[in-house]
């Protein structure tokens, strides 16, 4: 296989492959490090708009919150605050660093928070992260550097809610629009190219000390071999989550190539229609979790590189519940609950029932969902694997056009996503196809009451406790199946050094990254 990569990988310097004449392309190499996107860069580089998980990784580099979750445990800890001081339970008093700064140089100020904050719950902009500001009752400037903003009751996630990222009053329009990509992160925009690339300048400005590198090129290919290849060439430096497990297994001997890798903390999720009268039984949902051998999946596909879930919440997590229903690969089991639920095994090669299983058209999660398929077969449910574009999958998701689907949610951090996932206000309709992720529209007024309390619940231990006690239902009912956490796998040219991956995929650290000197590049 090798051998293979490195025939063709000559073949395309021969041809002069590159040399398509993007500003990335004509950055020094020693100047630049060149990551490879999957996927489209879509949409404005607005942290108040964006959902796109891989345009967010541009966004996240330009901007920065008063409270960044870039560290290993995923904590909100202060970046643009030099200090949170919560005086009484529904009141937050934060304090700017003296040395924030935009990229044009300006000050960062307490009328900057306010501009920001009051723009994303102006319905105008339609800012999907509108709701999370929504229990603001006031704001209050206490001076250049500080604001004081109280809730209208207490809000625990609210400092988690901070990590969004601030832009300049002075840069917001009258249709509350930014009229140019401004923020305070380490990084400023420099040239986009439609969907396919995006470069970033370091900022002289950085509050956290001048990037290592003066370039990122930010750029989408789509195939993965051509990806490899172009780290293989030299025509790009780093890609993350973006080569399947067997082709990083290929070049972990290269001398050129370094591989990295953490535990991630991205939930993998089979999820239920609940509308549908088969997946409305519990016996079926059980059936299926039992099925599926996850094992076998996580040994020979991701080789490793990815644990089992029993939940939203990764290990690792401060909420984590360890003492929760599992669900191991048992096919008698599963035939077992099926009979029970009246979905008796016919006689020849009839199946007890045929669902729809939705998946994306990415080569390795379409073959990952056709291994489901086979394991389902196997128990006497027929399965008809559909593969979608990232876009229209989620659109049949949020409309509820679907019995099965998977998909990814990359970094669950904050317990009170479980809010958004299940509780029963947040189930998408016709008119508000936004309105929450509950696509498979649970109800339960347990978890309801649960995700309530643990919204008002300040002291961290108590809302571990009432976390746990969700995870313990949520398992036991199976609105969703719980598949795998994936590590957070990168492969890099050698010279390149400083990188540090973080559990939530996030590249916020390639502000650290740089060029060895020799390198040769």
């Amino acid at each position: 296989m090798l051998r293979a990569f490195a025939l063709i990988a000559c073949a395309m310097a021969v041809s002069g492959c590159r040399g398509d004449g993007t500003v990335g392309d004509r950055l020094p190499r020693d100047q630049r490090i060149a990551v490879l996107f999957p996927e489209a860069i879509r949409g404005p580089l607005d942290p108040r708009l964006n959902t796109r998980a891989w345009t967010g990784k541009v966004v996240q580099l330009m901007y920065e919150g008063v409270v960044s979750i870039h560290n290993e445990a995923m904590e909100p800890r202060p970046a643009l605050a030099a200090r949170i001081d919560q005086p009484a339970p529904t009141v937050y008093e934060i304090t700017l660093r003296d040395d924030a700064r935009f990229h044009d140089g300006s000050p960062v100020t307490a009328r900057d928070l306010e501009a920001t904050y009051r723009s994303v719950v102006d319905p105008q902009l339609k800012s999907p992260f509108r709701g999370l500001y929504a229990r603001v009752r006031s704001m209050e400037i206490l001076g250049e550097k500080r604001l004081r903003i109280t809730l209208d009751a207490p809000h625990a996630p609210f400092v988690s809610d901070l990590s969004l990222g601030i832009v300049p009053a002075d840069r917001i329009g009258p249709d509350g629009q930014l009229t140019a990509p401004i923020g305070a992160g380490p990084y400023a925009f420099e040239a986009r190219d439609g969907e396919r690339e995006v470069v970033l300048k370091r900022s002289a400005h950085a509050w956290r000390g001048q990037p290592r590198t003066p370039y990122l090129v930010l750029r989408t290919v789509r195939d993965e071999n051509t990806r490899l290849l172009a780290l293989m060439g030299g025509d790009a430096d780093l890609v993350q989550n973006a080569v399947t497990p067997r082709l990083v297994d290929a070049v972990r001997d290269r001398p050129d190539l370094t591989v990295q890798s953490v535990p991630g903390v991205g939930y993998n999720y089979l999820a239920f229609n609940l509308r549908d009268p088969i997946l409305a039984d519990l016996r079926v949902r059980r059936a299926i979790a039992h099925a599926i051998d996850r094992g076998r999946l996580i040994t020979h596909k991701f080789r490793g590189v990815a644990s089992p879930s029993t939940g939203l919440l990764a290990p690792n997590h401060w909420a984590h519940a360890d003492d929760v229903p599992r669900y191991a690969h048992d096919p008698d089991r599963a035939r077992a609950l099926l009979d029970a639920a009246g979905h008796p095994d016919p006689p020849g090669p009839a199946p007890r029932f045929t669902l729809s299983f939705k998946t994306s058209t990415d080569k390795f999660r379409r073959n990952l969902v056709r291994l489901m398929a086979d394991d389902l077969q196997a128990v006497g449910i027929r399965v008809d694997v559909q593969g979608f574009e990232l876009g229209t999958l989620l659109s049949d998701a949020k409309s509820g056009n679907f019995q099965l689907y998977t998909l990814q949610w990359p970094d669950p951090g904050e317990p009170h996503f479980y809010n958004w996932l299940f509780h029963s206000d947040r189930i998408p309709t016709p008119d508000a196809p936004n309105r929450g992720g509950n696509r498979g529209a649970y109800h339960d007024p347990r978890v309801d009451g649960l995700i309530e309390r643990g919204r008002v619940t300040t002291d961290r231990a108590a809302r571990a406790a009432v976390y746990r006690d969700l995870q313990r239902i949520l398992q036991a009912d199976l609105p969703y199946v719980s598949l795998w956490h994936e590590d957070v796998v990168v492969v890099h040219r050698a010279g390149l050094e400083g990188y540090r991956p973080l559990p939530n995929a996030s590249l916020f650290e390639l502000w650290r990254a740089g060029w060895r000197a020799g390198a040769g590049r």
